[in-house]
Order: structure tokens, then C-alpha cells, then sequence
């Protein structure tokens, strides 16, 4: 990834109109926001659509954005966290029931089957914890941000990341029906 002085330059760039700078921004970030979604939402296809729309409204209000101590990355999460709400609101209007897409190929098909049945059983304990204990676990493990960059793009103190992440890990085990384990959470 690139320093965080070259993405102010192209922030820069970006905001004064240079497609260019802001494509760039978009190779950096797009696995990252997409990999978010995809834990929010459940199916690439809908990870894949709200992505589009996530940098679509990010390029228009690019003119406004100020970092505010805050990395870039932290405002797209917040884009594309409110993103996700609107689209989950519609698809429960819809009363869509959203399908895990099939695990990816692998040589032992038995394995695949239970990797999918995994997925399929977290995705949906998932959905019994708060949006904030989501939005901390699939910013945490769904995206890989450290508990410091998961604190900035959830405009909340580490100490509170920490806690909340402890929470929902313990109310997912809980739901999955296992057992409580002590000690830290990663």
C-alpha cells in the first residue's frame, strides 16, 4: 500500500477533478470495502453492487471530504456502511432471503460442503448481534484492519473497539451454541 503523504496527493488530485488520481484510490481501497460488504451483506453479487454505488457517492462527494485526522479508508467504511443499511432496508422490504454463494473450488468437494456450512451457520448467528458488534467483527476479520484502524473508521476509542469486539465474539459463540472461552481475543 502506498504512503499515507502519496494518498493525500491524490486526494488532492481527485478532488480537483483528475479521474486518474482517483482511480488510483480506488485500486488501493476497493478489495477492502468490497471484503467489508461482503461480510455486512452475505453475497458477492450484493457486496459487488453496493461497492459501485459506495465509490459512485464517494466520487461525488470527494470536494467536501477533510481527512479530520481520519484516514481515507475510514471515511469509504462509513460510505459504505451506510450503504449497506439502505440496501439491507430495501431487501427487507423486498423480503429477499439472501443464499451464501457456493465455497470456492476445491479439490475435496466434502471440504467445500463444510466450509459453505461454516459460512452459512456464522453469516447467520451474525445477524443476532447488534449492527455494531457486525460492523466491529467484519471490520476486524472481514477486512483485516487492526483494532487502531478499526477504532478510526468506527469514530470510537481503541479501549471501546476492544470491548466491543470481546462482546460479539462472545455472544457469536454463544450463538453458534459453543462454549465461552477465556483469555484474549486476538
Amino acid at each position: 500500500m502506498q504512503s499515507e503523504y502519496h494518498e493525500e496527493e491524490l486526494i488532492r488530485a481527485a478532488q480537483k477533478g483528475d479521474r486518474d488520481a482517483f482511480a488510483r484510490l480506488y485500486e488501493v481501497h476497493v478489495e477492502r470495502v468490497y471484503r467489508y460488504l461482503l461480510g455486512r451483506l452475505g453475497q458477492s453479487a450484493d457486496a459487488e453492487d453496493v461497492t459501485a454505488e459506495v465509490f459512485v457517492r464517494a466520487m461525488r462527494a470527494l470536494p467536501s471530504y477533510r481527512a479530520k485526522g481520519r484516514p481515507f479508508i475510514a471515511w469509504l467504511f462509513r460510505i459504505a456502511h451506510n450503504q449497506a443499511v439502505n440496501y439491507l432496508r430495501k431487501r427487507a422490504r423486498r423480503r429477499e432471503v439472501p443464499l451464501l454463494e457456493t465455497a470456492a473450488v476445491s479439490d475435496n468437494p466434502e471440504e467445500a460442503a463444510l466450509r459453505q456450512v461454516m459460512l452459512s451457520e456464522v453469516f447467520q448467528a451474525m445477524q443476532g448481534l447488534t449492527d455494531l458488534q457486525r460492523e466491529v467483527l467484519t471490520l476486524r476479520f472481514g477486512t483485516d484492519l487492526s483494532i487502531t484502524e478499526a477504532a478510526k473508521a468506527m469514530n470510537r476509542s481503541v479501549e471501546a473497539v476492544k470491548f466491543l469486539q470481546h462482546s460479539a465474539l462472545r455472544a457469536l459463540r454463544r450463538l453458534l451454541g459453543e462454549p465461552e472461552e477465556r483469555g484474549y481475543d486476538r
